[in-house]
């Protein structure tokens, strides 16, 4: 009597009180042989990479800031009022055309990205954090055959910026790095203050000036100079520098995958160092061009010594591919996130009706249970979130 009544209460544990928890990635310093569920835990030994010199950049391009390939061919520009003016190179970084970007203003062009229909350039950069003339230009993918294009203006703000004190160089409110799927933007601070970098999240069009809504933030030690996204397999990578004393900076990428439901900072987090400022200037643009294959290029360094600007080749391939992935979960009803991190709390939202909804933490233990479809969360870290027997993790800031 007692085996049956066994059989039948395992019958209705949901799977993941089944699983271990813990880090799936073999590579990791903490790899959990028995873990199934990967719970964003994994922790890497220093990794260091040598990127390839594809060319050294025209002194054009001496400012370049942001870097993305289109078919055969890569686009960037340069920074800080330098014109709206874009460049097409070849894959060896040869300059092959000029582009007037119409309806555009370089205030300080930091960024840019594209989806399969247009071209996002952010003119966001924002050194002593006081701008009020934050925007994007939208543009057709199409026309980059032309010589001029026209762009729509996109206003917007931070969401969760109240002061607008200059203090340059010292403020979390700069940004250069952008990527877009089909139907938003995800824009990456640049926190001279804090050394971190927040997520906001905007629409791929609007009217009028909205707000970059905040979604989370990491802790990157460094300075987010741009990002690129793998959206078929769910990859992103930021890159970036640190200040290491003196204005000798080495650069990195973060490489982010294994996630769920497009929160990015809950899955595997590698850090990939990829040179100092001797060796590879500034870096600022990053590309890919096949799954975790990409370009990186730098601007001009003048200072005590000069270093020209550059283009490289990266293949992180050995960093990612070789490791497990997490049993994925069930996929879930649609819900929203909406950070509220000055009270210390997120506020949930889950769009359609249920009967149910639980809140549990990786060990099945109840955190909360609720019928209504808009509720307030005082937990952080990462959670499963159970809707009527259907599971996801979701990861709280």
């Amino acid at each position: 009597m007692g085996y049956k009544i066994i059989l039948i209460l395992l019958v209705f544990i949901p799977l993941p009180y089944l699983s271990q928890w813990g880090c799936t990635d073999p590579q990791a310093t903490n790899y959990d042989v028995n873990a199934s569920l990967n719970d964003g835990s994994c922790v890497y030994s220093t990794t260091n990479y040598s990127l390839s010199l594809v060319n050294t950049l025209s002194d054009v391009l001496q400012e370049n800031s942001g870097i993305i390939r289109v078919g055969s061919f890569l686009y960037t520009f340069n920074d800080s009022g330098a014109g709206a003016l874009m460049y097409e190179l070849d894959t060896l970084g040869i300059v092959l055309r000029t582009i007037t970007v119409g309806g555009a203003t370089n205030v300080d062009w930091e960024a840019i990205t594209s989806n399969s229909t247009h071209v996002f350039i952010g003119d966001a950069g924002n050194n002593n954090g006081n701008r009020l003339d934050l925007c994007l230009y939208r543009f057709l993918k199409s026309d980059l055959t032309l010589d001029t294009v026209q762009a729509d203006k996109l206003p917007f703000y931070w969401s969760d910026q109240t002061q607008f004190t200059s203090l340059p160089n010292a403020n979390n409110y700069d940004c250069e790095a952008i990527v877009a799927d089909a139907d938003s933007i995800t824009l990456f601070s640049k926190n001279w203050e804090d050394l971190q970098t927040r997520r906001y999240r905007l629409p791929t069009f609007w009217t009028d000036t909205i707000a970059a809504q905040l979604m989370d933030s990491f802790n990157v030690d460094g300075l987010i100079t741009d990002a690129c996204v793998d959206t078929v397999l769910n990859r992103n990578y930021l890159l970036g520098y640190k200040n290491n004393g003196n204005n000798f900076y080495t650069s990195f990428v973060w490489c982010l995958w294994d996630y769920q439901n497009q929160q990015i900072f809950s899955g595997n987090r590698r850090r990939v160092e990829v040179g100092n400022v001797l060796t590879v200037a500034q870096t600022e643009g990053i590309a890919l061009k096949a799954s975790n294959k990409g370009y990186i290029s730098s601007e001009k360094v003048s200072s005590v010594i000069t270093i020209a600007p550059k283009l490289f080749q990266f293949d992180f391939t050995q960093f990612i591919e070789s490791t497990a992935s997490a049993k994925p979960l069930e996929p879930m009803i649609p819900f929203q996130l909406i950070p509220h991190l000055g009270e210390g709390y997120t506020e949930l939202l889950i769009p359609m009706p249920f009967n149910q909804c639980m809140l549990s933490d990786i060990q099945g233990r109840t955190i909360h249970m609720e019928s209504t479809n808009r509720f307030n969360i005082y937990v952080r870290g990462l959670v499963l979130l159970s809707v009527d027997g259907k599971n996801t993790l979701l990861f709280l800031p």
